[in-house]
């Protein structure tokens, strides 16, 4: 804890760590070793090694931007990188030399890395951007057929999203600058590979996708100028400060400025390919809205007044939430809805493959060895059966209903998720349990991306069910740990049945395929 930071605790910051091995163990697996591939990984070891090294021991400014410029020189000049093409900015066609494009890059690689290093100020708020960041990326890449933008944009976006359970207020753990300044560098340079390779994604693109990072330090840098002080010179005038001095709370500053970034990056996906002046001209509009807000905020010393609406609205509300009426509802919802859906989709098996078959057998007898030999691991092997055979299920289900079911019955399955959804985020906001699954910043991502991915422009008929296959995955994921936090002493009950159940299912059918 210090004078800067808002945590009251000792927290500690090895999560960047985490996010690196994650992320590099499908890459080193399933991607071609380019030069490009070669470059990042190597430039992002460099990042994570002077990274860990200042959460350490603090280095001096100096120290950790000679570490950020090598990494941005080595992705440069050995993976290609290189911001040649202005677009409609300068000269139509003209490509700048690389005694111009070289500095050029390493400067914007080396800006947007400390940019989200400095946006790392509240908890699960530099995780939540990068996720946002990196799911638009991928998005794009998809769009280009950029397969190896695309899996770098996966690996490190899920393990971001495995990172923001642990860091999501209150958080358990931090990325530190390791964690901060790898995701800057993902991010960028994949930015900028799209944007310089692609002759449809504007060279705006990454301007847009960085917004919010970038726009924070820069107005923060300027005022401490204004102000005859080294731009570099540690305050408390970041936005998410700024969110808090009015009035927010923690959590809402954070999705405040997740909302922010949630904007840009659906102007990113909708209007990559418009006009560079277009876009450029969209985004100052953009930044100046959010710094003449703060500016008039601060002139009129104004301050949210919680008595009017929020205070007023949660205390007509308590006593629904103390008597327990909606949770009784809505988790009765959950109890019902988990299990029924689990049942339906068992039901619709691929009989043909002969795969699923021999996984489900093993389960089952991983099961029954569990029960003999220790309770406690039973129910972890439980859940473990759920959760690997839930997406194949969903999956194999909805090939099975948009194949032979009319759009009526699709909708009314689709609806029942989507009732379930609303169940179980009502069963966490209102719970009052001290321990267990509670709901969190990351709730709205993950809601944000359930109602974006199905949604996506220029999505072909198998990316759209793919998209609600990982919709429905997630909710029945949430809906399984609520469902463990609330039975508690009944979960592994709950857990043992529904997995032999759903999985003996599944082999029961497959039998009777075979035979």
């Amino acid at each position: 804890p210090g004078e800067r930071k808002v945590h009251e605790h000792v927290m500690p910051r090895c999560g960047g760590m985490a996010m690196a091995i994650g992320a590099s163990v499908p890459i080193l697996l399933w991607l071609p070793k380019t030069y490009f591939v070669k470059g990042f990984l190597v430039g992002g070891l460099i990042l994570m090694f002077f990274g860990l090294a200042d959460d350490i021991k603090d280095l001096k400014p100096n120290t950790k931007l000679l570490g950020q410029t090598m990494g941005a020189l080595i992705v440069t000049l050995v993976g290609g990188i290189k911001i040649s093409d202005l677009g409609s900015l300068w000269f139509s066609g003209a490509v700048l030399p690389d005694w111009a494009s070289i500095p050029l890059t390493v400067f914007v690689i080396v800006g947007v890395t400390n940019a989200t290093n400095l946006s790392d100020g509240l908890d699960g708020l530099a995780g939540g951007i990068a996720l946002l960041i990196f799911l638009c990326i991928g998005y794009l890449g998809v769009m280009q057929e950029d397969w190896a933008t695309v899996m770098i944009a996966i690996a490190v976006g899920g393990s971001v999203l495995g990172f923001l359970r642990f860091n999501s207020y209150p958080a358990q753990l931090f990325m530190g600058d390791a964690g901060s300044q790898l995701l800057g560098f993902a991010g960028i340079v994949l930015s900028i590979k799209l944007a310089q390779q692609s002759p449809t994604i504007s060279v705006i693109t990454p301007l847009i996708i960085f917004g919010i990072p970038i726009l924070d330090t820069l107005t923060v840098m300027t005022r401490r100028m204004a102000k005859g002080r080294s731009p570099f010179a540690a305050d408390r005038n970041h936005f998410h400060h700024q969110l808090m001095g009015i009035g927010l709370y923690h959590t809402e500053a954070v999705l405040t400025i997740y909302l922010a970034q949630s904007l840009l990056t659906l102007i990113a996906i909708v209007y990559h390919g418009s006009n560079d002046w277009m876009l450029l001209a969209a985004y100052l509009c953009f930044a100046g809205a959010v710094v003449g807000a703060f500016r008039l905020s601060q002139k009129t010393e104004y301050r949210i007044n919680r008595d009017r609406f929020l205070n007023t609205t949660k205390i007509r509300l308590k006593p629904l939430k103390d008597r327990g009426q909606i949770i009784k509802f809505s988790f009765g919802i959950v109890k019902i809805g988990v299990p029924a859906l689990l049942i339906f989709n068992a039901l619709f098996h691929p009989l043909d493959s002969r795969i699923y078959y021999v996984l489900s057998v093993s389960f089952i007898l991983v099961l029954l060895l569990a029960w003999f030999l220790n309770k406690a691991l039973l129910n972890r092997f439980a859940k473990i059966a759920l959760y690997l055979f839930t997406p194949f299920m969903v999956y194999n289900c909805d090939l099975g209903l948009y194949s032979n079911l009319n759009p009526l019955l699709i909708g009314l399955y689709n609806a029942l998720y989507l009732l379930l959804l609303v169940s179980v985020f009502l069963t966490m906001k209102l719970t009052r349990r001290s321990k267990g699954f509670k709901s969190s910043t990351l709730d709205f991502l993950v809601i944000f991306v359930i109602l974006l991915i199905p949604n996506l422009p220029n999505v072909s008929m198998q990316g759209h069910l793919l998209g609600l296959v990982a919709v429905k995955t997630v909710i029945l994921y949430y809906s399984y740990e609520v469902l463990i936090g609330e039975l508690r002493r009944k979960s592994l009950n709950f857990m043992i049945s529904a997995a032999v159940f759903t999985l003996t299912t599944k082999v029961a059918l497959s039998v009777l395929y075979i035979a």
